[in-house]
């Protein structure tokens, strides 16, 4: 079975729309094709992310790496700044409402405890105290091993209303 793709002959990134005379059905090895050329004649870096990820030269991890790089070159204006707030605005409402499968919260778990475990551990995550479940902690180290959970997952829990039992001294 072949997939296809509709690719936006001028791309959004530079101005293009949704409209049916800007969009072409292409399957996804031309689809990459078309922004490998497009990245060729303009030397964008969305074209070129586009190409990468297209052709499965990136994965997903190292497209949002690249982008976010991309995207905080140069001057901090006032415009990147909103832009950022946009984005990040988008980026929760897609998700407002959705819920992850259960393998999808493991592999995020993994992910975070991983991450957040390779982290330098700095001298206030020793002495900051904590109430879980009605039991007072100093620093992080035991909860993050009694509870399974990384060191953000605490932070995240202490500042969240779906877990009033998790609190920040």
């Amino acid at each position: 079975m072949t997939i296809y793709h509709m690719h936006h002959i001028v791309p959004k990134h530079i101005g293009g729309t949704d409209d049916s005379s800007n969009l072409v059905k292409l399957t996804i090895e031309e689809h990459a094709e078309a922004h490998h050329k497009l990245y060729e004649e303009s030397g964008r870096w969305q074209d070129r992310l586009a190409w990468l990820s297209l052709s499965k030269q990136i994965d997903k991890g190292e497209i949002h790496r690249m982008k976010a790089s991309e995207a905080n070159k140069g001057p901090r204006t006032g415009r990147k700044l909103e832009a950022t707030l946009e984005n990040a605005i988008k980026g929760t409402e897609a998700w407002t409402g959705q819920n992850h499968t259960e393998e999808t919260k493991r592999r995020i778990s993994e992910s975070n405890k991983e991450y957040w475990g390779n982290q330098k551990e700095r001298p206030w995550q020793y002495h900051s105290s904590f109430k879980i479940e009605g039991v007072e902690y100093t620093g992080l180290k035991m909860i993050v091993e009694k509870y399974d959970v990384s060191r953000q997952t605490v932070y995240n829990r202490c500042n969240s209303d779906k877990f009033p039992e998790w609190e920040k001294s």
